[in-house]
């Protein structure tokens, strides 16, 4: 069955034949009954203009470990870790590729680069909620002013019914995005689950922000769930502004043992170190980072913070922070006012 055969009540996002999309955009597919997840198949993009394959999910890959790692605890780095500047993406640069003194990130499991850090954060290719699957492409691959069409295999995402077998072809589900970003002088962006904002996720608003560029910039997050990993480096007075604290959730399923530190190197909360991949909000090596009227929450259990922040002159304001065993740890300076924390063990 191809995909315009497909009953009408699986609804896409974005919807087929869709303009003016964010190129940071989940696919989204939203079933008349939950929908069971299989281990196989590939879930695939491609450039309409010449059918280039731009990104690839395959669902026989684990998204990451299960069990932590046996063996002694690996040394701290012999050198400081040093946050080289420069646009590292899946679209450049290969994931797994190591930073610092690491070896390589073995890509036994689902492998992305995220903020730049191009070691790479384990990641849930498909994430099912009730009826609802949405996909996470692999960060920053597609582009603006393209036309993309999505297939999915048959055994990806199927109903007890067998009234859904894929998306396949060329036709079945097509989108093209915006024309053109934000202007690159922007000082406020917003971002809007919806794709009624500048950017859908928060991730892909905070990379739109130049490293090291002291011009204060909002980011301005309206109500929404947004399930994603937040990581982010060298950035310099960057305000996260959400609409509603209670209503605005930045959240993940993230613990050191899913994406753990490297094989060969140690983390700890000293500036310096490896920098840690486990938290589900991550503000690494920046300044003036403000975060105001929101909620960041880890949902696994473990070494799992909610917030992590590593840098100086960084204020948290009217936020809730919900993890683990430090739920919320704080490398550096830092302003906390109005906010509740909550986690298991030493919490903070």
């Amino acid at each position: 069955m191809t995909a315009s055969a497909q009953p009408a009540s699986v609804k896409r996002f974005p919807a087929d034949k869709a303009r003016g999309v964010n190129p940071d955009t989940r696919l989204v597919l939203t079933f008349p009954s939950p929908p069971t997840l299989g281990k196989s198949g590939q879930i695939r993009i491609y450039d309409a203009a010449n059918d280039r394959l731009v990104d690839t999910l395959d669902l026989s890959i684990p998204p990451g470990p299960a069990a932590g790692a046996a063996g002694a605890p690996a040394p701290y780095t012999p050198a400081p870790y040093e946050y080289v500047s420069g646009r590292f993406t899946n679209a450049n640069t290969l994931a797994g590729t190591p930073s610092g003194a690491a070896v390589p990130t073995s890509r036994d499991f689902q492998l992305t680069i995220i903020g730049g850090f191009t070691d790479g954060f384990h990641f849930y290719p498909v994430i099912v909620h009730d009826n609802v699957a949405t996909i996470y492409a692999h960060n920053s691959l597609l582009e603006y002013n393209k036309t993309y069409y999505v297939q999915v295999d048959p055994g990806v995402l199927t109903l007890a019914d067998g009234g859904f077998t894929g998306v396949s072809g060329k036709q079945g589900w097509t989108f093209s995005t915006k024309r053109a970003p934000p202007p690159a002088n922007s000082a406020r962006l917003v971002v809007s689950g919806d794709g009624a904002g500048d950017f859908n996720t928060v991730q892909g608003a905070i990379d739109f922000v130049p490293d090291r560029d002291s011009r204060p910039v909002t980011i301005f997050i309206r109500n929404g769930m947004y399930e994603e990993i937040v990581y982010f480096r060298n950035k310099t007075n960057v305000t996260f502004l959400g609409e509603d604290r209670e209503r605005v959730v930045v959240y993940y399923t993230n613990n050191e043992v899913f994406n753990p530190h490297p094989s060969n190197i140690s983390t700890n909360e000293w500036p310096g170190t490896f920098p840690s991949r486990r938290a589900a909000f991550m503000g690494d090596n920046s300044s003036g980072i403000h975060l105001i009227n929101l909620s960041i929450k880890n949902t696994a259990r473990g070494q799992a913070e909610g917030l992590l922040l590593m840098g100086e002159r960084n204020i948290v304001s009217h936020v809730t922070v919900v993890g683990s065993g430090d739920a919320l740890q704080i490398n550096g300076p830092v302003y906390v006012t109005d906010s509740l924390i909550l986690g298991d063990g030493d919490t903070i």
